[in-house]
């Protein structure tokens, strides 16, 4: 099967334009399988059905200047910076199963690093592990337990389908944990299922980010055979404007998911999360 690697693919500090970048390979309908390995700069990431006051500590981002975006997939809340591995697969046409694939190449990953990793519901968990004790109880200590070190989400359009995956490497939980709200009393569907977390660091996984990325860049050429360097081409471009002036730009958007938006973007998106 061949495969590209989007190479040149944006600006860690522009964190909106990233997210609008990943949703624009769905909607824009890859010519090929396409691999996405990238970084955001500090900010907090909202699944498309949730709410920010049920999700975020919005005095500790306010307080940092950690900016909380909203993304069109599903899923959970994740905390990015540049201690946490992006990696997205994007398709062409409707492909709901893609989130499964991008998890077993993510756990196929931590196996080869050593980890005993399994994909989970919402993410690739690693069992056994020394889990870092919870930051709200200082001198906890460590547990053995699971812990979640990817997040996943999906979407899914009429033209492309993309699956994103998060990779914490050097980011700790402490820092994730800092500046996202602890579950609410009342629990909605569209809640993020809180999970004790770890970064590859702190499960004894002493990689930075360029070995991180190149883990990952061997195991897809296992599975995938050679891969393909390309930019974004014209269409994914023009749909990444088109996206950053109708949504990603807009305030509304992050805070609420509406805005005063064309008709096409309130038409249903199929969308899958795992």
């Amino acid at each position: 099967m061949r495969m590209d690697l989007l190479v040149h693919d944006g600006v860690v500090g522009d964190q909106a334009a990233n997210l609008a970048l990943e949703e624009a390979l769905a909607r824009a309908s890859p010519p090929a399988p396409l691999l996405r390995i990238w970084q955001n700069a500090s900010c907090v990431v909202i699944g498309r059905a949730q709410r920010i006051s049920r999700e975020v500590n919005l005095a500790a981002c306010a307080a940092a200047g950690v900016p909380v975006l909203r993304r069109a997939s599903g899923g959970g809340t994740v905390y990015q910076d540049l201690g946490n591995l992006n990696i997205s697969l994007a398709v062409p046409g409707r492909a709901p199963g893609l989130t499964a694939g991008l998890a077993a190449l993510v756990a196929a990953v931590l196996s080869r690093l050593g980890l005993p990793a399994a994909a989970g519901e919402r993410g690739v968990f690693v069992h056994g592990a020394q889990v870092p004790g919870p930051a709200s109880q200082p001198g906890a200590g460590v547990t053995t337990g699971s812990a979640k070190v990817s997040g996943l989400a999906s979407q899914v359009t009429r033209n492309g389908s993309v699956a994103h995956a998060t990779l914490l490497v050097t980011t700790t939980a402490s820092q994730v944990q800092a500046f996202l709200a602890p579950a609410p009393a009342d629990p909605h569907p569209a809640d993020s299922r809180r999970s004790i977390v770890a970064s590859l660091r702190e499960l004894g996984c002493a990689l930075g980010m360029a070995e991180a990325r190149g883990a990952v860049l061997a195991e897809a050429a296992r599975r995938y055979g050679p891969l393909s360097r390309r930019p974004p081409n014209n269409g994914e471009l023009g749909w990444q404007q088109r996206l950053l002036a109708e949504r990603y730009r807009i305030g509304s958007w992050h805070q609420t998911g509406r805005t005063e938006e064309a008709q096409w973007t309130t038409r249903p998106v199929l969308t899958c999360t795992a």
